[in-house]
């Protein structure tokens, strides 16, 4: 499984004081005093009332102070370590250092099918920059649109059309069935929906600097060139949209001497087999791999759970506010099982126990309308695969 960052309490201030180096005005002033005596000067009133300890302090301490304190402890020392550095500059820079630059935001692109209106008939045209959209979540609505004018054939009854994110941004990379809805009507087409497997490119956001520390962080461990987990992660993880904690490897020879696989898994949605190709042929294809290695990169395995819930709202709720209720509770579900990221909630992993109870008090601390949840269901646990929706099925209590 992929570390995740554990960032430790670093007391930069002891560590400069345990150097011997003040940081308060009253540690200056004595080693100021000290100097001074040591060169032979002779200080008879050194009262904090003596105008020229006064002006001491002013033009000597008060700026040594401050450099310590606000440039030296609080600046550079924590952007010298990888560890507590926050400065993007600083943090690009150890970067370079392992031939690493910032990955840049990415524009969602795959495929969804349109249907046909009826069982057959003439070709029809779906032109370009035609617009597919979700329903609103959590105020969001997100919009595809198409790349070029695709034709349906004659009586065909569907067709996959190519698409792309009106924005960049991995918030495009929803999953099965949330594009499906076409704001201005095409001809001959009935319906249109995005499948399990749509995305071609992952869509991306500039990458943050927690994340660029891991990859960065994992560059410092991949120092052999070959057969070692952190060298594949390093390459994996230069595509857009996938992070260092979301690939995971299968060692013990999955299929044979020198075979290892390697499982990916998206904040959103699931890989397509135009994208999982791609990168196989990125490590396989062009001289990525170890001598004699064997890598094969799947996407993480699914297991389906059907999940129910009775929800209680609050009595003083008017019932359109309970059916927005019950709309936000079903989309904030649907985030913790990787359907969708608009809402912070904790997500679905692989070798965890996903717990109810836990994602019950996420909901409660969301929706100031819940009185009360029932699940229908026990805790998760997986394996290797990372549980997903199969059904879902929210009932209002009060109804």
């Amino acid at each position: 499984m992929a570390d995740k960052i554990d960032v430790p309490t670093i007391n930069f201030k002891k560590i400069v004081e345990d150097a011997g180096i003040p940081t308060t005005e009253a540690g200056w002033s004595a080693l100021f005093k000290q100097d001074v005596e040591a060169e032979g000067g002779i200080i008879n009133n050194d009262s904090p009332f003596s105008p020229f300890w006064r002006l001491i302090s002013r033009i000597i301490t008060k700026p040594a102070v401050w450099v310590i304190n606000q440039v030296l402890i609080a600046k550079i020392l924590p952007n010298m370590f990888l560890l507590t550095a926050t400065d993007d500059d600083f943090i690009e820079a150890k970067a370079w250092e392992h031939d690493l630059t910032r990955k840049s935001n990415e524009f969602a692109k795959g495929k969804v099918r349109f249907y046909r209106a009826a069982s057959a008939g003439p070709s029809l045209l779906i032109p370009a920059a035609t617009v597919v959209q979700t329903d609103a979540i959590n105020g969001t609505v997100y919009r595809v649109l198409t790349v070029d004018d695709v034709i349906l054939p004659q009586n065909s009854l569907s067709v996959l059309v190519p698409v792309i994110a009106q924005n960049a941004g991995a918030a495009y990379n929803l999953a099965a069935g949330y594009y499906h809805i076409l704001p201005e009507s095409v001809t001959g087409i009935g319906k249109v929906s995005n499948e399990a497997e749509w995305l071609d490119v992952l869509g991306a956001d500039s990458e943050t600097n927690d994340e660029l520390k891991l990859r960065t962080r994992n560059a410092f461990t991949a120092a052999a060139p070959w057969h070692i987990d952190a060298v594949y992660r390093a390459i994996i993880t230069e595509q857009a949209g996938l992070d260092a904690d979301n690939v995971y490897f299968e060692h013990d020879a999955p299929r044979g001497p020198g075979t290892a696989n390697t499982y990916i898994l998206l904040d959103t949605g699931e890989p397509s087999a135009e994208l999982l190709a791609n990168l196989n042929t990125y490590v396989m294809a062009k001289g990525f791999h170890g001598h004699g290695d064997d890598m094969l990169i799947l996407a993480m395995p699914a297991l389906p759970v059907d999940i129910g819930l009775t929800v209680y709202p609050q009595p003083y709720l008017l019932a359109d506010e309970v059916a927005t209720l019950l709309a936000d509770v079903e989309q904030f579900i649907r985030s913790a099982f990787r359907e969708n990221t608009d809402y912070s909630t904790t997500r679905t992993e692989p070798f965890i126990r996903f717990s109810f109870s836990r994602l019950g008090q996420e909901l409660h601390r969301q929706f100031a309308g819940l009185e009360s949840l029932n699940w229908h269901q026990t805790d998760i646990t997986s394996a290797n695969n990372v549980p997903r929706l199969s059904t879902l099925n929210i009932e209002n209590g009060n109804a």
